[in-house]
């Protein structure tokens, strides 16, 4: 089969694709649904890639794999490794948290950005990807993933000794094709991350392109290119009608992008939308478009945190995105694509990789001959979110977090998240539980320990409240806390906390009336046990995405204002005080009136020297532990510990 002729208007396509995406993910988001952008690039590649595999003679699988794996690796590796290496440095050296970003700049060198960020979604620990440097590189891990199976899916039913035609290799994509869209339509309700970010769920888009080409033949019959020609412009626009939906309708504009996209790729060179879109500086847009693609996330990401606020504009950003796209294509992207590198393929498949291996080892090695100064350099403003566990060190989120899914719990779950009184102090054990909203106390109870030698136990179990909401059970917690409750003496101490105002805006109060009367049948149980029950009131929820784009020059940019807050914890507090009222044993902790005075009229996410925060509405470890002293007040004075104590 002869190689496919350049048609310029794929490139005009790659250049709506780009400009779509970059529109996007700039802060107006100029273009709701530009996403899907992504989506057309997936259907371009499989055309593409079927073209470039089906112009090969017929031969074995392993030389089949090394002549396109090489082609590939010297399209896509040089930009961008360089890219990885020029952004992950950046990140190193301005981003106060950059373990997420380096973390996925890595696993994009090989090929598995998508998995690890994945793996961020399901972690609640894990940082916003909206200055995850390198969050955009899920769409390359997709595509390198089908490049690995595609090959051999093409030998098995075409290449393979017996084989005639590419009917069998049709069919067998269209079938798989609809297991694959299925599995798209399905996961997306319940398993949003998965439909989005797996191989599996998208290579189904990648298959219409490749469809598009083994049928062109019968697509390039007079009959059908009369009827798309005249349709090709109202296609066209369609699809960049696609780009403006709502966001909300992200599943079925998928669908529709993808095959609006296929019948661009169906339509001859010649027809009105393929003239349109071959249009010289379209056409330009197109070529750098990888290259655009590769740079203009990390400029959009990390330009709030490298530039003064004054330069965080999107023009700004476009700009940083379009200089670096077009040094990459022009000095890294065109030359090495059509160089010579080792003069065999196997030799520039290892190239590739040691070259990529030799960028990831440099950023692994600068990660860590940093990490103590960044950390040194970062902890006056960035303080870290939790302090490590005592007396072991361990990471808390890895230790003293259930989630039910890689954090489990085990039997040395307690002993580890459990710090004794100190020695002669006859002070009480302060027993944690709840959901994130304990976990951020950690700085807090470690303060109050060093400062009184009481005991602590925090065990946190993000997105599930102690006591259960009704309807709900949470095993691990109820497992843990039968674990403990034989350990709590007469004197002792239960701190609750959890999130009662909805993150979503407009902000609003959970429904907490049933989860309130299990807490006071738990006060009961406690108080027959001599033990007491603190329960935290609401903390702030801010307005900001992420910390990191909060500044200490222009404080207003992240603060809150209290007058339009304070309604929703004054109902929240009175719940929570009436229920103070009927059990004797229970004390109710106004962290709000604390973290946010009266007097300031705003809520601020710093202290003007340092950040309290580690996002909207979780406090760092500086900013609980300077929560100390009201708390430390609070107990004395309502008799939980002595005064002199």
């Amino acid at each position: 089969m002869r190689k496919l002729a350049y048609r310029a208007d794929v490139d005009g396509l790659r250049a709506v694709a780009v400009v779509a995406v970059i529109a996007s993910h700039l802060p107006e988001k100029f273009l709701p649904s530009g996403f899907l952008g992504v989506d057309v690039f997936f259907a371009i590649s499989g055309y593409v890639v079927t073209a470039s595999l089906m112009s090969q003679r017929r031969t074995q699988l392993a030389q089949l794999y090394a002549g396109f794996l090489s082609r590939r690796v010297r399209r896509l590796l040089p930009a961008l490794a360089v890219c990885v290496a020029v952004t992950g440095s950046v990140v190193l050296a301005t981003d106060p948290f950059p373990a997420a970003s380096v973390e996925t700049g890595l696993a994009a060198l090989f090929g598995f950005g998508n998995i690890v960020l994945f793996f961020f979604e399901l972690d609640y620990f894990s940082p916003s990807s909206l200055f995850n440097a390198f969050t955009h590189t899920w769409s390359l891990g997709v595509e390198e993933q089908f490049y690995v199976v595609f090959p051999a899916f093409v030998w098995l039913f075409y290449f393979r000794p017996g084989a005639r035609s590419f009917r069998l290799l049709g069919l067998a994509m269209i079938v798989g094709g609809l297991i694959s869209i299925t599995l798209f339509a399905g996961l997306y309700g319940e398993h949003q991350a998965a439909a989005f970010f797996l191989m599996p769920a998208r290579i189904w888009e990648l298959g219409v392109g490749s469809l598009v080409f083994l049928g062109r033949r019968h697509l390039q019959a007079p009959r059908i290119q009369a009827a798309l020609r005249p349709l090709s412009p109202l296609v066209l626009l369609a699809l960049i009608a696609c780009f403006l939906v709502p966001e909300h309708h992200h599943m079925p504009a998928t669908i529709v992008a993808v095959f609006l996209a296929a019948t661009l790729l169906a339509s001859e060179r010649n027809s009105p939308a393929a003239r349109i879109l071959s249009f010289s500086p379209t056409v330009y847009v197109g070529k750098i478009s990888y290259s655009l693609y590769l740079w203009h996330w990390p400029a959009i990401a990390l330009g709030p945190i490298v530039l003064a606020a004054g330069w965080r504009h999107s023009a700004v950003y476009v700009l940083i995105a379009a200089i670096a796209a077009v040094l990459s294509y022009h000095a890294i992207e065109k030359p090495l694509r059509y160089a010579t590198w080792s003069g065999r393929r196997v030799g520039d498949i290892a190239l590739g990789a040691t070259g990529n291996a030799l960028i990831a080892g440099m950023l692994m090695f600068a990660m860590a001959g940093t990490g103590a100064q960044s950390a040194t350099a970062t902890a006056s403003l960035h303080p870290p979110p939790y302090l490590p566990v005592r007396p072991s060190g361990k990471s808390h989120k890895r230790t003293c977090a259930l989630d039910g899914g890689s954090r489990k719990l085990t039997p040395d779950t307690v002993t580890d998240c459990t710090l004794p009184p100190r020695p002669g102090s006859s002070m009480p054990t302060i027993w944690t539980m709840g959901d994130s909203h304990s976990g951020h106390l950690q700085g807090m109870l470690y303060e109050l320990h060093d400062r009184l030698g009481v005991g602590v136990h925090l065990v946190e179990t993000p997105g599930w409240p102690y006591p259960f909401e009704p309807g709900t059970q949470f095993v691990p917690r109820k497992e843990l806390y039968s674990r403990i409750r034989p350990l709590f003496e007469a004197g002792d101490i239960v701190l609750i906390a959890r999130i009662y105002i909805s993150r979503s805006t407009p902000h609003t109060v959970k429904e907490i009336r049933p989860w309130l009367h299990d807490v006071g049948r738990l006060a009961d149980d406690l108080a027959a046990r001599g033990v007491s029950l603190v329960i935290t009131g609401p903390s702030p929820i801010f307005p900001f995405k992420d910390i990191r784009e909060c500044s200490l020059d222009e404080r207003e940019i992240c603060r809150l204002q209290r007058d339009a807050f304070e309604p929703l914890v004054e109902s929240v507090t009175d719940r929570l005080t009436q229920l103070e009222k009927e059990h004797a044993n229970v004390v109710v902790f106004k962290l709000f009136d604390t973290v946010c005075p009266r007097s300031d009229g705003y809520c601020y996410p710093d202290n003007g020297s340092s950040f309290l925060y580690r996002d909207r509405d979780h406090f760092n470890s500086l900013g609980s532990r300077l929560l100390a002293e009201p708390f430390v007040d609070l107990l004395r004075s309502s008799a939980l510990i002595r005064p002199g104590q």
